[in-house]
């Protein structure tokens, strides 16, 4: 009988570790306008449709913001997660598996009004001594990649929203849409700001961890297709369109 009752208290040991390690960690940055935090509270069309396939899919884990670049760390290493607003370019398509788009972006550099920065080209960018960039973002990313070398990375971009307005740095990449509404929560006039540079346009989604189970992003993704076809997608990114 002691067995039995040892066999059995294995046997549900392990399979509530199994439960436990299906359990989804979503993760999420500071990226208005599309998900960030206003007044203490998690906010943005990304936010809004993801609780609705969370809803659709029976899931109810609560959503975590961290920086970047450890959010990014922690989808890249960990299985289960679900990282809300990645940008999906052709580098990180084999390192993710996708759900989306949430939104499409485009990349831009920002200068202050009046600087006197003629930006033309890439290689007119490069000639500048600092631009502000997110530590581990595409934006950094691209411009690494085009050989720029005078990128100064900070783990939030309102920091690179005050930095450009005191001259601290002479251009900013960054997006639209979310410039303005970056620049209301650092306290900065985007008026003052305006963009000289498009770098490209690129699509936003959600990037689970490699390790994920193809169930749970089968089911996420079919909940976004759904509200895709019944208007839900386009009702949330309407009722955002304030927010640029």
């Amino acid at each position: 009988m002691n067995k039995i009752f040892i066999l059995t208290l294995l046997v549900l040991a392990s399979s509530l570790q199994t439960i436990k390690s299906e359990e989804l960690t979503v993760l999420t940055e500071n990226l208005p306008p599309l998900n960030y935090v206003d007044n203490g509270k998690l906010v943005g069309p990304s936010i809004e449709i993801v609780k609705e396939i969370q809803k659709r899919v029976g899931s109810n884990e609560p959503i975590h913001v961290y920086p970047w670049a450890r959010a990014y760390k922690i989808a890249l290493e960990k299985e289960n997660v679900a990282l809300i607003g990645t940008t999906h370019t052709k580098r990180r398509e084999k390192l993710f598996k996708w759900v989306g788009p949430l939104a499409i972006k485009r990349d831009i550099l920002v200068a202050r009004k009046g600087s006197g920065f003629a930006v033309r080209t890439l290689e007119d960018a490069k000639k500048v001594k600092r631009i502000g960039i997110l530590r581990d973002d595409t934006r950094g990313k691209l411009l690494e990649s085009e050989g720029f070398t005078n990128l100064e990375p900070v783990s939030d971009e309102q920091k690179n929203a005050q930095k450009l307005a005191i001259g601290r740095i002479d251009l900013w990449a960054y997006k639209k849409p979310g410039l303005i509404t970056v620049c209301r929560l650092a306290g900065v006039d985007p008026n003052e700001l305006e963009e000289v540079f498009h770098l490209r346009q690129i699509e936003v989604s959600i990037a689970f961890s490699i390790k994920t189970s193809d169930e749970i992003v089968s089911k996420w993704n079919q909940a976004f297709n759904a509200m895709l076809a019944d208007g839900t997608v386009q009702r949330i990114q309407e009722k955002w369109k304030h927010e640029q």
